[in-house]
Order: structure tokens, then sequence, then C-alpha cells
């Protein structure tokens, strides 16, 4: 069905701003209240299970794995919605992706358009929890938009959008449309934007899977963990995210304590099963879709973490020094296999300092005994905090 822009009373407090941040260039449209009223085909499948409730987790996890949201500018994408723009002599069309906190616009077609916004805070994110197109022929005398707030900002009077929908992972995004002129809604073609958007999908998922065979390639084979090739690629990524965003980037660099002493004292092979061991354990910490614990080379491990503060790296952790005690690896010297564990976050700054800091917070976990966490100190401090 189209979700049309209709006749049921709505919650005021339940508002969907298309857009917010510095640039307010089509911003504020309401999120609830819509009314079925065109036939149309119905939600595919592959929606069924995001419209459950089902299936959010895997999709915010493909397409943080793919690495599209993090991406810049493709021709691929850039090519669509032009086309979308001109069929319907639109003033703006964007493409949106999804993950579990941001709607990452890959696509638009004007720069009044912000690179990301939060998702709860959209209109699009109705599309994407519906599974169905939304039309608004005129949100200058849209009943639900009449005493808003920010109707004397709001420039475009048409809005039209339908969800991008992969299989098996459901809907990811949407593909929108919008002009300063009102329409009729009820003559409205959305056929043509249908078409795009599944053409959307289909670059999107060709993608995805080139991705996720380059990615198995750079897997490291002992541990099964990411490799140090896909560690910097990831990394390059997440501080490109980081600066998008103006957000913090935290990072973990843990090092194997006295693991030399397993290798010398029952073999190199032993050393091996230790290592596997041990990404077992990280591989099971709760990381989110965007986060990264990889093999950085030898003993040494590392995660990353997008849009996580001082806090958020401190607990994480904690819980991966809890979780290596729990295993109870066997160790020739300590009984069990312990780790020490560096942190660091940054706001904006070079990747080399962020490792700096990480490395020296290591190094400080180390001299102060092993088997615990230092984290970079504030700027106005000189010693190293954390917690053993």
């Amino acid at each position: 069905m189209y979700v049309i822009a209709g006749e049921r009373p709505v919650d005021s407090e339940n508002a969907f701003p298309l857009f917010c941040g510095t640039r307010r260039f089509f911003h504020g449209f309401i999120g609830r209240g819509f009314r079925h009223s065109m036939e149309v085909p119905p939600v595919p499948d592959a929606a069924q299970g995001l419209l459950n409730g089902k299936g959010e987790t895997q999709t915010c996890s493909s397409l943080a794995s793919s690495g599209l949201v993090d991406s810049a500018s493709d021709e691929r994408f850039d090519r669509l919605t032009r086309l979308a723009c001109g069929i319907y002599e639109a003033d703006v069309a964007f493409l949106g992706l999804v993950d579990d906190t941001f709607q990452w616009h890959i696509s638009r077609t004007s720069d009044f358009v912000p690179l990301s916004v939060p998702r709860r805070e959209t209109i699009c994110n109705v599309i994407v929890e519906s599974g169905a197109p939304l039309v608004i022929g005129d949100t200058a005398h849209d009943p639900h938009l009449a005493s808003h707030s920010i109707m004397p900002q709001l420039n475009p009077r048409f809005f039209a959008g339908t969800p991008l929908v992969v299989a098996p992972d459901g809907v990811i995004g949407s593909l929108c449309v919008m002009a300063r002129d009102p329409r009729d809604q009820d003559r409205v073609d959305l056929g043509p934007l249908l078409d795009l958007a599944q053409v959307t999908a289909d670059e999107v998922e060709l993608l995805r899977l080139n991705t996720d065979l380059k990615r198995k390639s750079q897997l490291d084979k002992l541990t099964g963990l990411p490799n140090r090739r896909s560690f910097d690629e990831a990394m390059e990524r997440a501080n490109h995210r980081a600066q998008r965003l103006a957000g913090p980037l935290s990072l973990l660099m843990i090092d194997v304590d006295h693991f030399k002493a397993v290798n010398d004292r029952w073999g190199h092979q032993a050393g091996d099963t230790v290592l596997a061991a041990v990404g077992s354990v990280l591989a099971r910490l709760p990381f989110r879709a965007q986060d990264m614990v990889a093999r950085y080379g030898g003993d040494e491990f590392a995660v990353i973490l997008p849009d996580t503060d001082e806090a958020g790296r401190d607990a994480l952790a904690e819980a991966l020094l809890a979780a290596l005690r729990a295993e109870s690896i066997p160790h020739p010297m300590d009984g069990s296999i312990t780790a020490s564990i560096g942190g660091a976050t940054a706001r904006g700054g070079s990747l080399s300092k962020l490792f700096r800091m990480a490395d020296a917070a290591l190094y400080s976990a180390k001299t102060d005994g092993r088997d615990c966490y230092r984290h970079a100190p504030p700027a106005d401090r000189t010693r190293f905090y954390g917690i053993c």
C-alpha cells in the first residue's frame, strides 16, 4: 500500500523532522498519522522480517560490513538519484541507507541534504519501518502539519519516497524525491521510483557480495578474525565516519601477557591454540555492527569502536578482561592467560596520534603489572588511568 499523509489523528509529540543539524532545508515532517489509500503491490516478503521486529540487527550488520554507509560518493548511485530527480521534476532526490543509529545519504542531488542524520528523527524512518512507499502531496495543507512549529521554515510542498528492499535482510533504506511545488498525490505515478529503488537495491546487493568476497580473503586463518589489512581499511572508514559525524572514535590495543613463555615451554603449536582461543573470546563479546575486532599481528589484537566515548570504551575493556579471566586458557607460568589493554579516544585529529595514545596506554598497562587496562589521560593530566 502507498502510505499517504492523511486523516487520522496523531500525537503531536511524535514528530519526525526530515533533516536536522545546521542546515534546515527540507526540515520537519510528521512521522505518524498516515492512512492507506492507494493500492500498490504488497510489501515484499524480504521486508516482513523487519516489519515483524526481526532482522533489523542483520540488516544493520550487513550494511556495516559492506562499508557502504561510510563510503564516499559513488557514481552508480548518483546516476540513479539524478534520474529520479529528472523524472519527477523534483528539486532534490536522495538515497539513504540506515544502520542502527543513523541514516546515511550515500547519494544526494543537493548539498542542502546533510550527509547523515539521526535515524529516528527522519520521515524516511517511517518508510523503513513500514516497508511501504510514502506520498505527501502538499505539506502546507496537510492537517497534521498546519500547526507545526517548523512550517515557517518548511520549503518542500511535495514528498515521495519508497523503501529499498534486499533479501533476506529486509528494508535497508529509502529513495526519495522532494519539490517546492505541491502535487496532486492521487496523480503521482510511483512506478518509476519503485523501479529505480529496485535497481538501487540490486546495486547495493552486488556491492555487498563483492565486499563479502573481499572480506573473506582478509581473515586471519588462525583466529578467524579480520587480519591487519582488513583492520587498516576499517580504521580508515571509521575515521572518515568520525569526521563526518564530528563524534568520538575509540581504539583498544590488546597484548597477550607472557605469550613468549607459551611458545618456549609448550611449543608453537600450543601458542597457536592459545591465540585461537583468545580470538574466540574476543569474537563472542557484544560488539555492534560497526565495531571491529581484529588480529593486529603476533600476539596483539585490536578493537575499533566508532561512535564510542570514553565510558563505553572503558566498559568494553573491563568486559574483555573479565571474559579472558573467566575462560581460564592455560598458561605455563601464570596458570591462565591474561592480557594487557591500552585504550584511547579521539575526536578529530590524525589516526597516528590515536595509535600513539593507545600504544602508550598499553605500555603503561604492561609496566603496571599486566592483566589490566590503562587508557590515555585527559588533555590536562600526565598519568595513565585504568582498571586491573
